[in-house]
């Protein structure tokens, strides 16, 4: 018990730091990705591993389409060590609905004010949410 939320609090703030670094510069340090993935450790369960299979799934999809970034497919990869399948598919699944609505309020907020929505979003802080979702949650 005291593992699981050690490690939540510390994938928490380093997922919230990593928000910010996407927002600001658009970038992800690899150097959070590997410690995300170190803290594996902390709650390790050998069935997790299979939540790789949701990472390649997103690698596929990254390389097919080249609208995602290097720096989200391995904090993907990362997170699903830790999260397992299920928890991988989960959050992006609740990653994925947060951007669209974040993405549909917007283009109604710019369309009112005369201006277009970005059709580029930084998504590590929807992964922040579908993390935070999914652990809660589920």
């Amino acid at each position: 018990m005291i593992g699981s939320v050690m490690q939540f609090a510390a994938i928490s703030t380093l997922l919230c730091i990593d928000s910010y670094k996407d927002i600001k510069n658009r970038e992800i340090p690899n150097l959070i990705s590997v410690i995300i993935a170190m803290t594996a450790v902390i709650n390790f369960r050998l069935e997790n591993l299979c939540g790789l299979i949701v990472a390649v799934i997103f690698f596929s999809v990254a390389l097919a389409t080249g609208k995602i970034g290097g720096g989200d497919v391995k904090l993907i990869a990362a997170l699903s060590v830790v999260c397992g399948l299920w928890g991988s598919f989960a959050l992006l699944l609740f990653a994925q609905i947060s951007m669209l609505i974040f993405y549909a309020g917007n283009c109604i907020f710019r369309k009112i004010n005369g201006g277009t929505a970005s059709k580029s979003l930084p998504f590590v802080p929807f992964i922040f949410i579908g993390f935070l979702v999914t652990k809660i949650f589920f």
